[in-house]
Formats: C-alpha cells, sequence, structure tokens
C-alpha cells in the first residue's frame, strides 16, 4: 500500500514489535504513534485489574475492549488524527471499534477478525462472567461497529454473520500473507502428514486425539508406513498420542522446512471460530490441504489444493489418495500456491484495500 498511499501508524505494541518498527529503515509508515503494551506487576497489576473491573462491571465494557482502551492509546489516536490528517483511517480488530467516533467524521474502515468477538474473552471470574462478556460483545459490536463507514471480515462466514447481526454489507478482505516465490516440492516427500497449531487451544488438542486415534489407523491400514506428525506449541498437552505412527515434533522455527518434509496437511477441526491460518500457511507453501468444513472456515482454495470431507473414513480415503499418488499430490501443491498468489499476497490484498478505499472517499464526495 505504502507504494500508492502515504501510511501512519498509531498502535499498541509489544516493545519489541515497537524497537523492531524503530530500528527497521524499511518501515512502510511516514509516521508513527505507538503505545508500548506492558504487563504491570505489584500494586500497578492490582490498580490496573481494579480498574479494568470497574469498566467492565460498572461501565458495562467487554473486557478485551477496556484493556485495550487506555488514556495512552485515545491520546495515540487523537495525535495521529490532528497531526497526520488521514484521508481515510483504517481500524484493525474488534477493539479498535470504539475509536470510530474519535476520528471527527474521517471516513473509516473497520476490518473484524473474529465475528465480532475476540477469541481471548475469558474473563477468569467463572462461567457467568463469559456469559456477560459475551453479551457485553454484542451491545458492543452494534453500537460501535455501526458507527463505521465500511465494514470488512477476513472470512465469508464472519462477514455473513456480522452482516445479519447489523443489518448491513460486510465485505471480505483476506488476511495477508508472504507468499515463498516457488511451492515447496511434493515429489519425492516421504509418506507423512501433518497436523500444526498451538495445543494449548483445546480446539487444536481435540483434532490431535481424532487424527492419532481414529483417522491415522485408516490410513495405516492402506498405507501402513505412513506417519502423522504433530507440530506446533505446547506439545507437552499432547504427548501420550505419540506411537504406532504418530510424531509429536513440537515447534519448529521454520515452516518451510517442516512442509518440506510431508506430503500435505491433514487439518480438520471440531471447534472454534475464526479463520485458518495454518491452512493458508500451507497452502502458500504449495501444500495441499484434507480437512472438514470447520477446518476449511473463510479458505475458498479449490480443489484438490483443499479437499473438503466429514468422517474420519472419508478424511483417511483423501489423505491416503494423496499420499499414493505423488503426481496428484504435486499438482494439488502446484494449485494451491497459485491461488495463494492471486488471493493472499500483500500485493494482491493491498490492492483489494486501495480500491475500497478509494471507492469510499468518492462516495464521500458526492
Amino acid at each position: 500500500m505504502a507504494e500508492q498511499a502515504e501510511l501512519a501508524l498509531a498502535a499498541q505494541l509489544r516493545p519489541e514489535d515497537a524497537q523492531h518498527l524503530a530500528t527497521n529503515g524499511n518501515s512502510p509508515f511516514a509516521r508513527t504513534w505507538t503505545v508500548a503494551a506492558s504487563r504491570p506487576k505489584g500494586f500497578e497489576r492490582r490498580l490496573h485489574q481494579a480498574r479494568m473491573l470497574v469498566r467492565w462491571g460498572i461501565c458495562g465494557e467487554p473486557l478485551v475492549a477496556a484493556k485495550f482502551a487506555t488514556h495512552a492509546m485515545h491520546d495515540a489516536v487523537r495525535r495521529a488524527v490532528a497531526e497526520f490528517r488521514p484521508d481515510a483511517v483504517l481500524l484493525e480488530l474488534a477493539q479498535s471499534a470504539q475509536f470510530v467516533t474519535k476520528l471527527g467524521g474521517i471516513p473509516c474502515i473497520l476490518t473484524d477478525h473474529e465475528a465480532g468477538v475476540p477469541a481471548n474473552t475469558q474473563t477468569d471470574l467463572g462461567a457467568w462472567a463469559d456469559r456477560r462478556d459475551r453479551r457485553l460483545w454484542a451491545n458492543y459490536v452494534r453500537r460501535h461497529f455501526a458507527a463505521a463507514d465500511l465494514l470488512q471480515a477476513v472470512t465469508a462466514e464472519d462477514a455473513a454473520q456480522l452482516g445479519q447481526m447489523l443489518g448491513r454489507q460486510v465485505e471480505v478482505r483476506p488476511p495477508a500473507i508472504v507468499i515463498p516465490a516457488n511451492p515447496s516440492p511434493r515429489l519425492g516427500t516421504p509418506l507423512r502428514m501433518l497436523f500444526l497449531g498451538s495445543y494449548s487451544h483445546e480446539p487444536n488438542a481435540r483434532a490431535a486425539r481424532v487424527l492419532a486415534t481414529e483417522v491415522l489407523p485408516l490410513v495405516r491400514r492402506q498405507v501402513p508406513d505412513a506417519e502423522l506428525w504433530l507440530a506446533g506449541p505446547d506439545c507437552n498437552r499432547i504427548e501420550t498420542l505419540a506411537g504406532k505412527g504418530v510424531r509429536v515434533v513440537g515447534f519448529r522455527d521454520s515452516l518451510a522446512s517442516l512442509f518440506a518434509e510431508v506430503r500435505l496437511v491433514l487439518s480438520p477441526l471440531y471447534s472454534g471460530g475464526g479463520f485458518r491460518m495454518k491452512v493458508l500457511a500451507a497452502l502458500s507453501h504449495g501444500v495441499p490441504v484434507v480437512t472438514n468444513a470447520l477446518g476449511a472456515r473463510g479458505v475458498a482454495a479449490p480443489a484438490p489444493a483443499k479437499t473438503v470431507h466429514e468422517t474420519s473414513e472419508a478424511l483417511a480415503d483423501a489423505a491416503t489418495a494423496m499420499l499414493l499418488d505423488e503426481r496428484r499430490c504435486a499438482d494439488a501443491g502446484a494449485l494451491a500456491h497459485r491461488w495463494a498468489s492471486e488471493n493472499l499476497s500483500p500485493h494482491a490484498v493491498a490492492q483489494t484495500q486501495l480500491k475500497r478505499i478509494r471507492d469510499l472517499l468518492a462516495r464521500q464526495k458526492k
């Protein structure tokens, strides 16, 4: 986007991200207003928790939104608008929606990532508090999302859900992914399938159990040497699944090298929302994916780059077909890489966003 527009950034950043931005000579931003995302300790932590409980319990703000709405963040937004004087503002994530009314009427595009309710909405106050927080999020979405000039979601499913809730059009803007220049070679890869995720997230742990205990045994009836690799952080939660063709490989620094060691990604899910970054990452590297409808949520790649089945038997059959036919697997991987390049590359996503900004500004002038 920086090739065609002057960009500025107002954001809450972790210290390492702020340092990277400050020392990166290739930063696309002409100006930045950043706020440190810190974790207070001792008395400051207790004071912070008390302040958040007041906002949540009395003011009725969702907890994550309340944590984001610090005085420093409000000041950063105010200063960015006053000093940079943008033609349009792009707000990312639901918790940013509360700033729409602080923009002084500047045209605004709000991009939601999780159908209005961020994934990390646990209050640690019990189930009743989590239910209350979700109700607060519903009210928050109706109140603040309505003020945006244009709404976007990162999946068609989320766009439809938000559109029904708000009674207005919601566009789809997929996440941008850096696409390798060439797909990962499929020919000559081992008879190996990969599931990737953080196992502190229960939907991933559950999927790993289903794959290890139900799907893999069915695959090994036809491909006795087939393996299932379980990769990602917090593997201590699934270590008992190791054995009989299952290998728990843990966290890997390089996705490219990991994808080069497997023939396909086997990635169904049985609960959870949002979009499937692990599936998109595999497709962008030219690795075909076998999954179910929930595991393919937000992924519009065509078959056979993405193959969708629901039962363990059907998933096993689809994976077996890929394992036994290298040429089919290679063709599917090439299609996956081509689709990702055309739809998910930073250039493709930027062009979509720039067109919407121009269209919005043109409508505002009428």
